[in-house]
């Protein structure tokens, strides 16, 4: 019997935990406000294996590799020098600000929807919300996040994308707002944003469920089992 399938799901369970426990031990020391800390760590902490597998290949994070070169990363996380590195790349991105102004947005976006007033249907504001707030975890995201500046920004100094959008939703822009979605259709990033986003619904239970067919030569077993399944017996 060949055990490497085995082996392999196992050292790759372990190696998820252990991303898993970075990530949060991470948070944790971040400068971030505490609503944020405690929103995040609920998520992560929730966050079911398969999920996290697929937002680290995403991502590109060698979770596997990470394990094995750097075991007690853990421990590591929440010393000085990783407090000082979360905050210096924090603050590079803007991570606390831009979190609250999605958060306003949120708000905003949930407001216009149960009132009935948003001006593009509620699909296509969740996935213009949603590429807008992962804009930062690529190289094709920072492309969109500037052709997305033109679109919504009508200043000389510009306002993060999310601001603007917000702005654009709350003024009712209907044609930036569809300008938008046409930029983001048909390319790489929004098909990458549509994924995460796909996937989020899926672990939220939002997402219609998925049925597979598998089709195989019919056995006597099998029809003894049907028998057995649909009669009660062999009679």
């Amino acid at each position: 019997m060949n055990n490497d399938l085995p082996a392999d799901d196992n050292e790759r369970k372990e190696a998820i935990t252990w991303m898993r426990d970075v990530l949060t031990a991470m948070v944790e020391v971040c400068p971030l406000s505490y609503q944020q800390k405690k929103m995040t760590a609920w998520y992560l902490n929730r966050m079911p294996d398969w999920l996290m597998a697929r937002w680290a290949d995403a991502l590109n994070i060698d979770y596997k590799g990470g394990r094995t070169r750097y075991p007690d990363m853990v421990q590591q996380a929440k010393s000085d020098a990783v407090r000082n590195l979360a905050q210096q790349y924090l603050e590079g991105h803007d991570a606390v600000a831009v979190g609250n102004c999605l958060e306003e947005l949120s708000k905003s976006v949930v407001k216009h929807y149960q009132a009935g007033d948003l001006p593009l249907d509620i699909e296509t504001v969740e996935k213009q919300v949603c590429a807008l707030a992962l804009t930062g975890c690529n190289d094709e995201g920072a492309e969109f996040a500037e052709y997305a500046g033109d679109i919504l920004s009508d200043a000389k100094t510009r306002n993060h994308p999310i601001v603007d959008y917000h702005l654009a939703l709350e003024y009712r822009d209907k044609s930036k707002l569809e300008s938008l979605d046409v930029a983001l259709a048909g390319g790489r990033y929004g098909s990458w944003a549509a994924e995460r986003l796909t996937e989020a619904e899926r672990f939220l239970g939002l997402e219609p469920p998925h049925f597979t067919i598998r089709v195989g030569e019919r056995t006597p077993q099998w029809d003894l089992l049907w028998k057995r399944l649909f009669t009660g017996g062999d009679e």
